[in-house]
């Protein structure tokens, strides 16, 4: 753990989580990378959990980004597990104003591959946190671990696009047995991405429409200006026009008639989830690519 420049972190050490030692199963001991005097700080600020799809749609991307940052502003930490999807859209959104990142595997594995450099960029101003033992692989069994660190880290959890049956959702089953705040997005009725949040928001959780309302119910007095400035959108929607046409072209031709994952694509042309998702919305605008249910692409049938 020392050659890698991490720690351990015990129950009473300062670099502990303060809230995390109050839920009824804490870790003994957690492993630690990234800027300890800038993470212990945090603990003086009010630290939100933001969780959801790993699959997350362009939309619900950009909200979540744009959220983080909006919250960032005004002081709150993000917290979140480092996955793709919505996970690493909270992280970008936060990074420079205060996020942390709760792994399910040993704290010197990336996981998935595709976050090395978001990885390597929380490490240098904020913090990454694991219970497993270092080296350990991840594992399905030991997400739901993590996410009762990010839940009982936190003073409470915003949900965004998330299905019933999504792990997300105990996240937030967590964080209410833990007496912490669930927030939630609302989507759209008939969409199962947004089923969970949905039942969330009927059972009882915040709807949240900006970090403005998660801001009023801390009780947070600072105003947020146009939560949808310019200046507030993600940095993956800046892609220079020459990029964004070699971006397209690999796209195209990369896709047919039949529907792929938007995952496969990714893989397929090995090209950041984020500049995917911003060049697959202007295809969409442009009625060249199809957006099918189930995270699926294709190519619009010619008229």
């Amino acid at each position: 753990m020392k050659a890698a420049g991490g720690r351990f972190v015990f129950f009473e050490d300062e670099l502990y989580p303060p809230l995390l030692r109050n839920i009824p199963d804490p870790p003994a001991v957690l492993s630690f990378l990234g800027n300890k005097e800038r993470v212990v700080s945090f603990f003086r600020r009010d630290m939100i959990s933001v969780v959801g799809a790993r699959n997350a749609s362009i939309h619900a991307n950009r909200f979540c980004e744009i959220l983080c940052k909006d919250l960032g502003r005004n002081g709150v930490v993000t917290v979140s597990g480092l996955a793709r999807g919505i996970d690493a859209g909270a992280h970008l959104g936060s990074i420079e104003t205060g996020t942390v990142a709760v792994t399910a595997c040993g704290i010197n594995i990336v996981y998935p591959p595709e976050n090395q450099k978001l990885y390597e960029e929380i490490l240098k101003n904020n913090g990454i946190f694991s219970e497993m033992p270092f080296g350990t692989p991840p594992q399905p069994q030991l997400f739901p671990r993590r996410n009762r660190i990010i839940a009982g880290m936190s003073r409470g959890t915003a949900v965004i696009e998330a299905a019933e049956q999504s792990g997300s959702l105990i996240t937030a089953a967590m964080a209410l047995d833990y007496n912490r705040d669930v927030f939630a997005v609302p989507g759209f009725p008939s969409d199962p991405r947004s089923a969970g949040c949905n039942r969330l928001i009927k059972d009882g959780a915040i709807l949240i429409q900006s970090a403005q309302d998660i801001l009023e119910h801390l009780e947070r007095k600072k105003i947020i200006p146009n939560n949808f400035c310019e200046e507030c959108r993600p940095a993956a929607l800046k892609i220079s026009p020459a990029d964004a046409e070699k971006i397209k072209k690999k796209i195209l031709n990369s896709l047919s008639s039949v529907p792929i994952t938007i995952d496969e694509l990714i893989s397929c042309i090995k090209v950041s989830p984020r500049e995917v998702l911003t060049v697959l919305l202007e295809l969409e605008l442009s009625d060249k690519v199809i957006r099918l249910h189930g995270q699926r692409v294709c190519l619009a049938l010619e008229n």
